[in-house]
């Protein structure tokens, strides 16, 4: 690497490696010529400064927002709670209401047909039940999983 003569090239190649510099990244003999430049340039050594400036106010900014607050206060009426409750049984009680309807719909195909016809339909029946108790099996741990989750009342 031979040395820079231009004072203009060694600045954009300093303001470049700056944040480098800052986090010690650099190797023993990069950061002392940056340091050394430092020293004798105001403009590189402001722009420095503004970067350190940024990086603690970086270390000590809030990651919680006014709003993320006002949105876990309104989850947690009970009013909005019940109204999630109820909105929840609804939902449950009509899918598995037409799980069971068009169960018995397929149920009672299946006692009319006959022939090869009859076992793939039961097969198909089959499958789509067991698809059924895998996602009940799945709907239940998950809310087993949301009632005990040690995280939930944490903030991010």
């Amino acid at each position: 690497m031979k040395p820079q003569t231009n004072t203009s090239n060694l600045c954009d190649e300093v303001a470049v490696q700056l944040s480098a510099y800052l986090d010690d990244e650099l190797t023993q003999q990069q950061a002392q010529r940056i340091g050394l430049h430092l020293k004798q340039c105001a403009s590189c050594n402001a722009l420095y400064a503004e970067l350190k400036a940024q990086r603690t106010d970086l270390k000590h900014a809030l990651l919680e927002t006014p709003e993320t607050t006002e949105l876990l206060q309104l989850e947690q009426e009970p009013g909005a709670r019940g109204l999630a409750f109820i909105g929840w049984g609804l939902f449950i009680f009509a899918a598995l209401l037409l799980a069971a309807l068009f169960s018995w719909q397929f149920i009672a195909s299946l006692l009319t047909a006959s022939g090869l016809v009859f076992w793939i339909q039961l097969a198909t029946a089959l499958l789509y039940i067991g698809l059924f108790v895998l996602f009940l099996s799945v709907l239940r741990q998950r809310l087993i999983a949301r009632k005990t989750d040690k995280y939930k009342k944490v903030k991010l």
